[in-house]
């Protein structure tokens, strides 16, 4: 069996800044409806504008918050590391590196890999990697690396679905 060793920076994806920001418009937009256009026809308007509301701002925080850098690395052997770099470019970054395993449940699409990743103390982890947060080489390379790692995963109802 071949191993492929693979180490990748996957910075936050302006695709999915761009997304949040957008959803976050139409919330604050069906909030302004619900307030001003709607308010004689649709009965507690009010608190479906507070409720488009609220979910505009959720929206808006993970836009904006969307500031963590991690760094991905496979070794030879199929041994995971994720490395967490918090603002990156701002000055000292602070970096956890911690060993991981592939947990089943992640994904790994052409254009999405959302990956599951357990550590030893029991915690998950959630990495979405989206095809702008790569170079397309190292997009192939992290994803044909997992496929290897999706061999050794035992395989359960809810594996690891590779398209």
């Amino acid at each position: 069996m071949s191993s492929i060793a693979v180490s990748a920076l996957v910075v936050p994806s302006c695709r999915l800044r761009l997304a949040l920001g957008g959803y976050a418009l139409a919330h604050l937009g069906a909030s302004w409806l619900c307030l001003a256009i709607l308010p004689q026809r649709l009965l507690f308007s009010s608190v479906c504008a507070l409720f488009f509301l609220i979910a505009a701002l959720f929206l808006l925080h993970g836009c904006t918050r969307l500031d963590k850098t991690h760094r991905i690395d496979v070794s030879g052997t199929g041994a995971l590391r994720l490395t967490v770099q918090q603002k990156l470019g701002t000055g000292p970054a602070a970096a956890t590196d911690i060993a991981v395993s592939l947990l089943p449940g992640s994904l790994l699409w052409p254009q999405l890999m959302l990956l599951r990743l357990g550590d030893a103390g029991g915690a998950t982890h959630t990495v979405p990697v989206l095809r702008d947060s790569l170079s397309p080489t190292e997009y192939r390379r992290l994803r044909v690396a997992l496929g290897v790692q999706d061999g050794r995963v035992a395989r359960s109802a809810a594996g690891i679905e590779i398209l």
